[in-house]
């Protein structure tokens, strides 16, 4: 590739185990730089990437010479005054998901980059994993309208406070949680095959209430590890998306949609099964569901947007959507009522 965009990646977690690795590998992208809060971490990120920079300094990131785009993968209450400060530099944003803590600030963000003539997209990478790919075309092919959608997802790896260590993601004031890391995943999810939903219904639950940190003391948690979602299809249907990460055996994620014409099925082991009615389910798989090689879409179609002109994907407008049902989520959760969401132009 003669002509790969030179990426810089803010933030040490997700950033550092699936981004950094994969525009490393991709010939579409040079990464130079990497962020971290820490400055030792930041150091650290650098030397085992082979990065020209590393630094605890946002300003100086966003300066480096030659930078033409930034991957924000930080906690979600600082999306905004990151992704602010990228499209402010002329610089492209690929931002991780949700866009931001709430629809308001999603659209300062959506706002700010078209203003900035940048490209700015959102890494709703999992409906790439080849086994929500095919599930996804597969229900295109053969549902029709909805009668009841789940997604179930259930692991294990959170059943003690000393099984994964405290982070950001324990703590809901830096907007942590199991639904910004699993459930807008299969709020998008659904969004794909039936967009328009009426109203929302959610509960969570924290059910390991304290967890290890760093220094061996057991910090407390106060995001969700659990929760349930009702959605009411506008015109008919239901769905149902579940979560637990506490449960004491593993079991991993099955999806199954029924329609009107048909039935799409994803097992806990990636088969997939799909029918139209009066038809046996055909049966294709195990597939794949690794996040790097989804990651590769986003980052490749990201590289094709700012060097040839084509559509972000996922964009902003699918972020804006998603966001507008989540922010229903998070109402309905607290005031315990259905919560219709906002519409979204686009």
């Amino acid at each position: 590739m003669s002509d790969p965009v030179r990426v810089a990646v803010v933030g040490g977690g997700y950033g550092s185990k699936v981004a950094l690795p994969v525009y490393a590998e991709l010939e579409e992208f040079q990464p130079v730089a990497a962020w971290s809060r820490r400055p030792e971490r930041a150091r650290e990120l650098a030397e085992q990437a082979g990065l020209e920079l590393g630094t605890a300094d946002l300003d100086e990131l966003l300066r480096f010479p030659g930078l033409e785009a930034v991957h924000i993968a930080t906690p979600v209450v600082t999306h905004r005054e990151f992704a602010g400060a990228v499209v402010d530099r002329g610089l492209h944003l690929l931002c991780e998901k949700p866009l931001a803590d709430d629809l308001a600030a999603a659209r300062e963000i959506s706002t700010a980059s078209r203003r900035a003539g940048v490209v700015a997209a959102v890494n709703y990478g999992r409906r790439f994993e080849e086994t929500r790919r095919r599930l996804l075309q597969r229900g295109r092919e053969v549902l029709g309208s909805p009668r009841l959608a789940s997604v179930s997802l259930v692991f294990a790896d959170h059943a003690d406070p000393r099984s994964r260590p405290w982070t950001w993601v324990h703590d809901a004031t830096l907007g942590g949680g199991r639904l910004q890391g699993y459930g807008v995943h299969d709020l998008d999810l659904l969004l794909e095959l039936f967009p328009d939903v009426e109203a929302v219904a959610a509960a969570t639950e924290v059910t390991v209430a304290q967890r290890i940190a760093d220094d061996g003391e057991l910090r407390p948690v106060s995001a969700e590890d659990t929760f349930a979602i009702l959605l009411r299809f506008r015109g008919g249907g239901l769905g149902v998306v579940s979560f637990v990460a506490t449960a004491r055996h593993d079991r991993g994620d099955v999806v199954e949609i029924h329609g009107a014409e048909g039935t799409v099925r994803l097992d806990a082991d990636g088969r997939l099964s799909w029918g139209r009615s009066g038809e046996e389910l055909q049966v294709e798989g195990p597939l794949s569901s690794s996040p790097q090689e989804a990651f590769k879409h986003v980052a490749r179609r990201f590289w094709a947007s700012i060097r040839e002109g084509a559509a972000p994907d996922p964009s902003l407008d699918e972020a804006l959507r998603v966001q507008a049902l989540f922010d229903a989520v998070r109402t309905a959760d607290v005031e315990r009522r259905w919560v219709r969401p906002e519409r979204v132009a686009g």
